[in-house]
C-alpha cells in the first residue's frame, strides 16, 4: 500500500496539541475535519481523516506520566524540588483549594517543577511591572506555567528529548513582554472550547466591574465614549486572543485601559471565585 507524504513536525505538533489541549472534548472525527482545515491553512498537505482520527486517539489514550500525579511535600525529595520552593507551592495549593472553580484540580508534580523553575525569573519581572500586587503575580505565573506544562506534554508525545520553549522564552523573558494581549494570548491557548465559553461568560458578567475599576483608577466615571471603548474591549476579548489583539492594534489610545486589564481581570475573578482554569490533564 502506498504511504502518504511524511507528516512534518509542526503538523504533528498541531495535531497533538489540539487533541489533548485546545479541542480536548471535541469528538475525534469532528476534530479531524477541523484539523484538515487548519493544516491546509498552514500551506501543508493534510493527512486523511482516518489518519488524523488515529493520531487523535493515540494522543488522547497515551498513559499519563508519573509527573501528572498530584504533588505533595513528600514528592520533593524524589523530584529534587528544593525546600525553599515549598512555600510557593503551598500558596498555589491554597489558591486552588479556596477557589470554587479550581478546588477539583490537584497541583501536579509537573506543574510544581515548572513553578519552581519559573518563579525565580517571573517574580522580579512581575514586581517591576505590577508592584505590590502579589495576587496578580500568582495568577499570571499560573498562566505562564500552564503554557510550559502543555508544551512539555506535547513534546513528550512527540518523543522529543526536551521541549523547545524558545517562543515562550522569547515572549516572556527575553522581550520581557507581560502585556495584556500576550498574557491573554497565552491564557486563551490553554483553554478547551467549553472553558473558552466560560471565560466569555465571565467577561460579559464583568463589564460593570471593569467600569467600577476604571473609576477607581482614574477618580472619575468613564465618558460615554470611554464606555463604548470598554465595551469594544470586552467584546473583542470574548471572541478570543486573536480578536483582542486585532482590536488593540486598532485602538492604541486604549493603552492605559488595557495595560490595567490584567489587574482588573484578577480582582474581578477573585471576587467571583472563577479566577483561571486548572490544568486540563487533571480533569476527571
Amino acid at each position: 500500500m502506498t504511504r502518504g507524504p511524511k507528516i512534518k513536525n509542526e503538523v504533528r505538533r498541531l495535531i497533538i496539541s489540539e487533541a489533548i489541549h485546545e479541542s480536548k472534548n471535541m469528538p475525534r472525527r469532528a476534530l479531524a475535519v477541523r484539523l484538515q482545515d487548519l493544516i491546509e491553512k498552514m500551506g501543508e498537505i493534510s493527512p486523511s481523516e482516518d489518519t488524523l482520527a488515529r493520531m487523535i486517539s493515540a494522543a488522547r489514550n497515551h498513559p499519563l506520566s508519573e509527573l501528572d500525579q498530584p504533588w505533595s511535600i513528600g514528592a520533593c525529595t524524589r523530584y529534587n524540588i528544593p525546600p525553599e520552593s515549598i512555600p510557593v507551592l503551598i500558596n498555589i495549593q491554597q489558591f486552588r483549594t479556596h477557589n470554587s472553580t479550581l478546588k477539583e484540580y490537584d497541583l501536579t508534580v509537573r506543574e510544581a517543577l515548572w513553578f519552581v523553575r519559573l518563579h525565580p525569573i517571573v517574580e522580579p519581572l512581575m514586581k517591576e511591572r505590577y508592584p505590590d500586587d502579589p495576587d496578580t503575580e500568582l495568577v499570571l505565573l499560573s498562566v505562564i506555567v500552564n503554557q510550559y506544562v502543555q508544551q512539555e506534554r506535547v513534546s513528550e508525545l512527540m518523543n522529543e528529548q526536551y521541549p523547545n520553549t524558545s517562543d515562550l522564552d522569547s515572549t516572556y523573558f527575553v522581550n520581557k513582554s507581560f502585556s495584556v494581549e500576550d498574557l491573554f494570548d497565552g491564557f486563551w491557548s490553554t483553554l478547551t472550547e467549553k472553558q473558552e465559553q466560560q471565560v466569555a461568560d465571565m467577561l460579559e458578567q464583568g463589564r460593570l466591574f471593569i467600569i467600577r475599576e476604571f473609576e477607581k483608577a482614574y477618580g472619575r466615571p468613564p465618558t460615554d465614549e470611554e464606555v463604548e471603548l470598554i465595551n469594544g474591549y470586552v467584546n473583542s476579548a470574548k471572541s478570543g486572543a486573536a480578536s483582542l489583539r486585532a482590536w488593540l492594534r486598532e485602538h492604541p489610545d486604549m493603552r492605559d485601559v488595557h495595560e490595567q486589564g490584567v489587574k482588573v481581570y484578577t480582582a474581578w475573578a477573585k471576587e467571583t471565585s472563577k479566577n483561571i482554569k486548572g490544568v486540563e490533564t487533571n480533569e476527571r
